[in-house]
């Protein structure tokens, strides 16, 4: 998979963990934050949809928390996949967990989920029906009532708020560690890969798709993190 300069079939998908501890605020205490927070509207046994199952963290993260939860992660990247299936084996918690390479679109309409996942995804998709696409295919795959947890990088409300933030990220990366080359390029891949939606634009689309109930629970800098139920329960 190469969305824009983010191959992660590649060397991003190799050094996606590390990158992603550095460059997103509060991204090692968001897993156990958002686990929290849902955990109560978990029935025993819950089913989880995870798509962009990535390194497998938020799987390992929901599986310490509820050892039976049943969960189901998704990712077009084999070698993500790969990485995911070996993190959560050698966490102890591969019981319950099953993977599949490929969309949301590719995963069976029935029997429905109790949860769903997006975290750091949507981002990635362009604003052209792909983001409501996606939406629209998780959202048929929960039941009434099901949670969904969403967490992604967004644009700001306006050009001036935007650019704020997003100048902000950047010199945060420096506070980081980041080398000027490093900055440099890993700017260039967001300038080509990255598909900013205020955050306005992002609750409208998950209305849209059948999504309700938006509630923010995390920002920092462009960074936002809801939780929304699916419509009907």
């Amino acid at each position: 998979m190469d969305e824009g300069g983010f191959n992660f079939d590649g060397d991003y998908g190799e050094s996606y963990e590390a990158l992603a501890r550095q460059v997103i605020p509060g991204y090692l205490t968001f897993f156990p934050m958002f686990a929290a927070l849902v955990e109560p509207d978990l029935p025993p046994g819950a089913r989880v949809l995870v798509i962009g199952a990535g390194t497998g963290i938020e799987l390992v993260t929901l599986k310490r928390v509820r050892p039976d939860l049943r969960l189901h992660g998704v990712d077009p990247s084999e070698q993500m996949l790969e990485i995911a299936r070996r993190r959560v084996t050698e966490a102890g918690v591969a019981d319950g967990v099953s993977f599949q390479h490929g969309y949301a679109e590719d995963v069976p309409a029935a029997p429905l989920f109790d949860a769903a996942t997006l975290i750091n995804v949507l981002h990635f998709v362009p604003d052209d029906g792909s983001k409501a696409a996606l939406l629209g295919d998780i959202a048929r795959r929960l039941r009434p009532g099901g949670v969904f947890v969403f967490f992604d990088l967004h644009g700001g409300a306006d050009p001036e708020e935007h650019e704020r933030y997003l100048s902000a990220w950047r010199r945060y990366w420096t506070i980081r560690g980041m080398t000027a080359d490093e900055k440099r390029r890993f700017d260039a891949r967001i300038r080509e890969g990255i598909h900013f939606a205020p955050a306005s634009r992002v609750v409208e689309l998950a209305r849209e798709a059948g999504l309700t109930e938006p509630r923010r629970f995390y920002t920092s800098l462009l960074y936002g993190g809801w939780t929304f139920r699916r419509a009907g329960g």
